[in-house]
């Protein structure tokens, strides 16, 4: 009897990547109807049937990606884990997801469950907690296993992993670099992620801007109670000259553009705010948000691609770092 041919063996005969025959037959809009007509049609004519049991059983592979999340009513990564999910399928992977709600016991058991062979490969963004509590026991504790981890969002130097993140550090600059050519010189930064990674990094790239324009008068609020940051700014708000809000999250972006409603202050002739966005929402009201663009969906499509390259060679342990480029979206809220 004949031995059934493999997608590789399809890939060498077609001439094409393996990548892109997986993905034909898993009907991925990435391919274009004239190369996956022609890979099903070769692939029929050779007898190819996929079997994930039987692929599974020969290569100790599970064909199921692990992914670890923080918080799912967060539209940022909401709109990761459907483009995780919907790049994973085009290359014949399911995935099974791990909700932590910011919190280390939970991120810790969920690593401890998925990294005993239920996955072939991690994708993890780690909790607000692991950061407060600067505890990455758990993450170093599985360096020495066959599992491929590939950390996004939330990245940092003690995490040696695989990662995908936006240029936090850029995208603040070029906010504020906008603000200013439209004349904004008393700027607040509000965040209520004052202890993540990102934060951090956002933090970081407005002190050093107020530090190279001592013109601009900078201020920091930031609380992880979202009830104790609205209150800080209402008072800014209401008590001192701003001329701009900046909010390095979609929390205190929110908050924000709140506290400006419930002063009556007008955009764009007494005040500008720019920050972060649930997208989808965002269309939908008035006065629509400026923002910074983080592309959620490329970060959940290169995170899969990544992983999968990972599996596919071995967890090599030279690490990958792809760093996306945000833009700006001006909107009703600023100049």
């Amino acid at each position: 009897m004949n031995k059934p041919i493999t997608i590789k063996e399809i890939a060498r005969d077609l001439g094409v990547s393996f990548s892109t025959v997986s993905k034909s037959l898993n009907d991925s809009s990435e391919i274009s109807e004239k190369t996956k007509k022609k890979v099903k049609e070769y692939a029929a004519l050779r007898g190819y049937t996929p079997n994930q049991i039987a692929l599974s059983l020969k290569n100790s592979a599970t064909y199921t990606i692990g992914v670890i999340i923080p918080d799912i009513q967060n539209s940022f990564f909401a709109s990761v884990l459907k483009n995780i999910e919907i790049h994973a399928k085009s290359y014949g992977y399911r995935i099974v997801t791990f909700f932590t709600n910011e919190t280390l016991k939970e991120e810790e058991e969920s690593l401890k469950i998925l990294s005993k062979g239920l996955v072939d490969g991690l994708i993890v963004c780690p909790s607000d907690e692991t950061f407060k509590k600067k505890k990455f026991d758990h993450f170093n504790a599985i360096k020495n296993m066959n599992t491929p981890v590939l950390i996004f969002d939330r990245v940092d130097d003690n995490l040696e992993f695989d990662s995908v993140s936006v240029d936090d550090y850029k995208s603040i600059i070029s906010a504020l670099d906008y603000l200013y050519e439209k004349g904004a010189r008393d700027i607040v930064l509000a965040s209520a992620i004052p202890d993540v990674s990102v934060g951090k990094k956002r933090k970081e790239a407005f002190e050093k801007f107020i530090t190279d324009n001592p013109e601009v008068n900078g201020t920091i609020l930031e609380a992880d109670d979202n009830t104790v940051l609205k209150s800080m700014l209402y008072e800014a708000l209401d008590t001192k000259k701003v001329d701009a809000v900046l909010g390095v999250d979609i929390e205190s972006t929110s908050l924000a553009n709140a506290v400006v409603s419930m002063l009556g202050k007008t955009y764009k002739e007494e005040i500008s705010l720019i920050g972060y966005v649930n997208k989808q929402f965002n269309r939908l009201i008035h006065p629509r948000v400026s923002y910074i663009n983080q592309y959620p969906e490329k970060i959940g499509q290169i995170a899969v691609d990544m992983i999968v390259d990972k599996i596919k060679i071995g967890n090599s342990k030279l690490l990958n770092k792809e760093v996306i480029e945000t833009t700006l979206a001006i909107k009703d809220t600023s100049r």
